[in-house]
């Protein structure tokens, strides 16, 4: 099945393309927030025509307790964070083995806005923020795309100052697990 790894930035992607060089035709680069991540995701899925999507970036867990800094989660359900519920879309994708734990995960434009949000707040699910999942979600559905994964590896916590991310970690925990996939 033709495959495109979509990831916000160079830096996310940097850890699979040193394992897995094979799959730099098959990479490219959304930016970061949902407007370029919509735009970018929806030019690059025109272009490259692929069956596939893979949304593979760094993300903030809601949960010190379950979910670690570097593990690598699957987001199975997805939506913007603040929109009223009855102009909420959840953006779902099928569960993939491999992964340490499925969540739930808020698309945000600031940091820490996910523990804000009604579904965050009212259920007891593991949640994850991140800045671009439900606009790829949407470009893929909209161009319609086959299959829809959304892979993060937990940089931080979201109330964590931004000192405290360990960035490179979560990078490297993303890079061996999406190449160990093979999606």
């Amino acid at each position: 099945m033709n495959t495109l790894y979509l990831f916000p930035t160079r830096e996310e992607a940097a850890e699979l393309l040193t394992r897995r060089a094979d799959l730099k035709p098959q990479v490219g680069f959304v930016g970061v927030g949902m407007a370029e991540a919509g735009a970018n995701a929806a030019a690059l899925i025109a272009r490259h025509r692929p069956q596939r999507v893979v949304l593979c970036g760094i993300a903030g867990s809601c949960d010190r307790g379950l979910i670690k800094v570097g593990d690598v989660v699957q987001v199975i359900r997805d939506k913007v964070a603040g929109l009223p519920e009855k102009y909420s879309l959840y953006y779902t994708s099928p569960n993939i083995e491999g992964v340490d734990h499925y969540v739930n995960s808020v698309t945000v434009s600031r940091t820490g806005e996910a523990l804000q949000d009604e579904w965050v707040k009212d259920t007891l699910q593991l949640f994850v923020e991140q800045m671009e999942g439900a606009a790829v979600a949407a470009a893929c559905r909209a161009m319609g795309v086959e299959e829809y994964y959304h892979l993060r590896a937990i940089s931080n916590y979201v109330d964590d100052d931004r000192s405290a991310w360990r960035i490179k970690e979560a990078v490297e925990a993303l890079g061996e697990r999406v190449a160990e996939l093979n999606l």
